[in-house]
């Protein structure tokens, strides 16, 4: 068996585990979205409720972002909460003291209104308007379940909000359960009866009311962004939706089977503690059951509450399952793991080309509004249907495939930070011969993907200049005599597998330092976990290009060891891009032979 040493940088994180009557469960790897996603913030303040897309450095974690306002084509009022439409197309505000859903295109800032109105169990009648009842609950906190239904919260209740709920019996579209709002049209509000109304043209949706079964219930307030701060038991069948956010974590269907759903509440928050709900709901009875349990640090000297960061106004799911918070008063974000480990402080500034660099109120803090993200998800759509989401055969497989041996796993990337070569614009490499795109060379989620072609497009430039990146495996690696740690580089034509590291590099100039994190198991990342000082990493070699292996059991330092983190470091390619990751991955192997 060949043997390279030193990669570094690859990250992956692992299972999701929440509390429940104090019993922390493990749960199945939390599969993260790609890093392009769209993140954007409300700032509701002097009569108007703006947007504004944050730009940022999902790769890199960056401490810094600026926030440019989407213009739309018309005011959407104050008092607005948000959310994301099912297929990333709508920016989704409920302005519940003006009943009235507001759909914000994502691209072209186009506005359409939707009349929000109670919910009638016989369906709506059109002949008699005056009779139909709009929604005037108080409402705080907004988000859209796996299933596609917006949901409602805040001191009016919990509510599922449903498209056309028909002229009636008699209407052939009634539709008591519908959940696409973002699409419902109703030709009934066209006819000719109806022309008095004025109503041609107009969506209504209507809020659904749930209850609570059983002992469980929401405890209810004044309306308004302010929270109780007394610290008293925590009681999981007590929930209080109160300004705040709430957002859905990643759901099975979206990542693969990776990832069961879970509703988090800012609002109730005893010492600075938020919760997480597995909600079941009860269409039938219009009754919901929920599980409640601790998130975000269960104690005051938890981190989460030792950040005085303020109220939370907003909150957004993103890569990994990150949450971004928005606060009160307060001119920047905050970055958490759901382990409620702070993982950066991001600074923004506001880019408005109409009011400059301040908000409405000619501040530069954000005021109160919401946060929502488009939560795409890492799909590989070049797979054949029914084949590994984290494979694209081709002709090195036989090379380079390994996922048969015995404990085989593949490396997730958790924190990408590129050198000098990828810094300046990573869509601009001069070398014809590279696929330059944005979705490969610069989308670090491509390390997730095991591409087995000779010129794959699956791959992450660390662009030299000590670029680095980490990567988490799922399961921790307990290091035997035949473990052996996989490192593939792509470099378009070039071979499956070099000689010696000399050779590789002399047949291209790439090369990186491999390491892994002995005996720390942490489930994120957080600030510094990459210091050589600091933390125990071992190096194990030099990568260079295409297959390199890394018989672990011949490291002294790790004998007996266990790990989960890997590091690559890029500190002497000199190609424009530096070291291409293709995969990590770790498998116990019998005897192997390399190929030409």
């Amino acid at each position: 068996m060949r043997k390279f040493l030193p990669l570094m940088i690859i990250i992956v994180l692992a299972a999701s585990c929440h509390v429940n009557d104090n019993k922390v469960e493990e749960e199945a790897l939390l599969k993260r979205m790609p890093f392009n996603e769209r993140v954007f913030l409300l700032n509701s303040v002097a009569g108007e409720s703006r947007i504004y897309e944050l730009d940022y450095d999902f790769q890199g974690l960056g401490s810094e972002a600026v926030l440019n306002r989407l213009e739309t084509e018309s005011p959407i009022p104050n008092g607005g909460h948000m959310t994301m439409s099912p297929d990333n197309e709508w920016i989704t505000i409920v302005v519940s003291k003006q009943s009235k859903i507001y759909l914000v295109n994502v691209n072209s800032g186009e506005v359409r209104e939707l009349i929000l109105f109670d919910y009638n169990p016989d369906g709506m009648y059109y002949d008699e308007h005056y009779n139909n009842r709009m929604f005037t609950g108080k409402i705080t906190q907004v988000d859209v379940d796996e299933d596609g239904f917006l949901f409602i919260a805040g001191q009016a209740g919990f509510f599922k909000v449903v498209a056309d709920n028909g002229n009636g019996l008699a209407d052939p579209s009634y539709v008591n359960v519908g959940a696409d709002i973002w699409s419902d049209e109703d030709p009934t509000l066209c006819s000719a009866g109806n022309a008095s109304l004025g109503a041609c043209g107009q969506v209504w949706v209507h809020a659904v009311p749930f209850k609570f079964s059983g002992d469980a219930y929401v405890e209810t307030t004044e309306d308004g962004e302010d929270y109780f701060d007394d610290l008293t038991e925590f009681n999981s069948k007590k929930v209080k939706f109160q300004g705040g956010d709430i957002l859905f974590t990643q759901n099975g269907t979206e990542t693969d089977g990776f990832e069961a759903q879970r509703l988090i509440s800012f609002s109730q928050w005893k010492n600075n503690t938020a919760i997480a709900l597995d909600l079941t709901w009860d269409w039938a009875n219009k009754e919901i059951s929920f599980t409640a349990s601790k998130v975000f640090g269960a104690s005051s000297s938890h981190s989460f509450a030792k950040q005085k960061s303020g109220k939370v106004t907003g909150a957004a799911l993103t890569g990994d399952n990150y949450v971004f918070t928005s606060h009160h008063k307060k001119g920047f974000l905050n970055l958490w793991n759901l382990h409620g480990d702070l993982i950066t402080k991001v600074d923004f500034t506001i880019n408005d080309p109409i009011a400059g660099d301040k908000f409405k109120d000619n501040k530069t803090v954000h005021f109160w509004g919401d946060m929502t993200s488009t939560q795409s998800f890492d799909k590989n759509s070049l797979n054949p249907s029914g084949s590994s989401s984290n494979e694209i055969p081709g002709a090195y497989s036989q090379y380079w495939d390994f996922s048969s041996a015995d404990a085989h796993q593949y490396a997730e990337i958790k924190l990408y930070r590129p050198g000098s070569g990828m810094s300046a614009d990573p869509n601009n490499i001069s070398e014809d011969e590279y696929n330059s795109t944005n979705e490969s060379r610069a989308n670090a989620a491509n390390a997730d993907i095991a591409d087995y072609n000779k010129n794959g497009s699956k791959f992450v430039s660390l662009g030299k200049g000590n670029g680095y990146a980490m990567m988490r495996f799922e399961e921790a690696v307990a290091v035997e005599d035949n473990t052996v740690l996989q490192v593939v580089e792509t470099s378009w034509n070039r071979n499956a597998n070099y000689s010696s590291l000399a050779s590789a590099y002399s047949a291209y100039p790439e090369k990186v330092d491999v390491y892994v994190l002995k005996s720390e198991l942490p489930r994120y990342y957080t600030s510094g976990l990459e210091s050589t000082v600091d933390h125990n990493w071992v190096l194990v070699g030099q990568a260079g290009i295409a297959n390199n292996l890394f018989s672990l059991g011949d490291v002294s330092a790790l004998d007996g060891a266990t790990f989960q983190w890997v590091m690559l470091v890029d500190a002497y390619s000199t190609t424009p891009d530096g070291f291409d990751i293709n995969f990590v991955s770790v498998f116990e192997s019998p005897e192997t032979t390399d190929a030409p």
